[in-house]
Formats: structure tokens, C-alpha cells, sequence
């Protein structure tokens, strides 16, 4: 095998487990359940998290720093992997959780995925300077939750979060917040991050998973 060839494919499945890696371990299933009888099972023994899909979310970032050697791609896999920790320890007040690959599953428990819809960095600028809502972040998500012992392919509940006025594709007996309200009957708005950092979006965006779930765990 010539040397060049040699060296592709040794790097080959480094690129690939990179893609899934990023893209949340291949392509999450978002049909809902046809039935629409089926409930998430309550009390689950186990919840897993799947890496949230990075790869069809708009990115605006490093809106200050254009010219600091700012890498999109390491800002993704930090963001991502910061992310499904902080989930994981806001749901373990629910169930024992821990990570897992969306082709690595068992067969009890439920299964939490998503996909982020928008990540904005803002402008830290712009808050300072302006403020009245300028230069705000914003932290978008769709999440998709499976209860295994019924599919592995098909969510029963569906939400997203840090959307205003909020229009929930519920999926197959899931029910939803009421417009305008977070998982915790908080108001939304769309100053609801001024000043916060993506930080604090992550955060405040982890726990209005856990409380949604919360609801149905009982």
C-alpha cells in the first residue's frame, strides 16, 4: 500500500468517530410513536443521554474575538460535552443517568437526545455598553425522549426549549407547557438572557429539562 494511502486510512476512523462524535453519534430518530395510548414509563430505572446533535445547529460565536485564533470546531466539542454533564447531573435527581451512544442502548429506561437549534454567543460588548436587550445570548434546543422498553427508534415526548411562545411537537401522549411558559412556569422572554453568558443558558436550559421530565417520572 502506498504510503499516502496508508496514512488515509489510518486517519479514516479517527474522522469518522470525530463526525459522530459531533453530530451526536448519527442521525436521531424524530418520528414520534403512532400511538398515541403510549406513556413514558414512570419511575425509570436508568436514564441516558445521548450527545446533543451539533450538526444542523446555527452557530454564531466568537462575535468578539474574530481574530484570536478562534476555533469553531474545538467550540463545539467543549460546548457539547459541557452540556450532556451539566444534563446528566440535573437528571440524576430523577434516576440513576449516565452518557451513552444512540447505537449502544439497553433495553429499560429512557432515553434523553436533542439537537441544538441555535447557540449565540452574543455580543459582551454590546451588553455592556448598550444593554436594553442588545447583544443578548440565545440558548435554542430540541429534545427527544424514548422510553426503551417500547422503542429504541420512536420518541414518546418531544419539547423545546428557549424558544418563545413555544409550539411543543408533543409527540405520541406527552402533553406540553402552556405558550409562553417554561418547564418550571417561568415566563419566557427574549431578553430572558441578557447578560447571562452561555453559561448561565446552559444551566437554566438543563434545568428546564429536568423539571419537564420531572412531571413524568412519578
Amino acid at each position: 500500500m502506498p504510503r499516502t494511502a496508508a496514512l488515509f486510512a489510518s486517519f479514516a476512523p479517527l474522522a469518522i468517530a470525530t463526525t459522530l462524535f459531533l453530530s451526536g453519534c448519527g442521525s436521531i430518530q424524530t418520528a414520534p410513536l403512532p400511538s398515541s395510548t403510549v406513556r413514558l414509563t414512570p419511575n425509570p430505572p436508568h436514564i441516558y443521554i445521548a450527545p446533543f446533535d451539533t450538526s444542523t445547529c446555527k452557530w454564531m460565536v466568537a462575535r468578539d474575538t474574530p481574530d484570536q485564533g478562534f476555533n469553531l470546531y474545538n467550540f463545539k466539542k467543549d460546548f457539547q460535552t459541557n452540556f450532556q454533564h451539566q444534563l446528566q447531573g440535573r437528571l440524576m435527581k430523577i434516576a440513576p443517568t449516565e452518557q451513552r451512544w444512540m447505537n449502544d442502548l439497553p433495553d429499560h429506561g429512557w432515553l434523553v437526545a436533542g439537537q441544538f437549534i441555535t447557540v449565540d454567543q452574543g455580543s459582551r460588548a454590546l451588553r455592556t455598553l448598550v444593554g436594553a436587550g442588545a447583544g443578548e445570548t440565545t440558548l435554542q434546543t430540541n429534545v427527544y425522549v424514548y422510553d426503551l422498553d417500547v422503542s429504541k427508534t420512536q420518541y414518546v415526548l418531544a419539547f423545546r426549549t428557549g424558544v418563545p411562545n413555544t409550539n411543543n411537537d408533543t409527540g405520541a401522549g406527552s402533553g406540553s407547557a402552556l405558550a409562553g411558559l417554561s418547564a418550571l412556569g417561568e415566563p419566557i422572554s427574549t431578553t430572558i438572557s441578557l447578560g447571562s453568558g452561555l453559561k448561565l443558558d446552559t444551566t437554566r436550559t438543563c434545568r428546564e429539562i429536568a423539571a419537564y421530565l420531572a412531571q413524568y417520572a412519578q
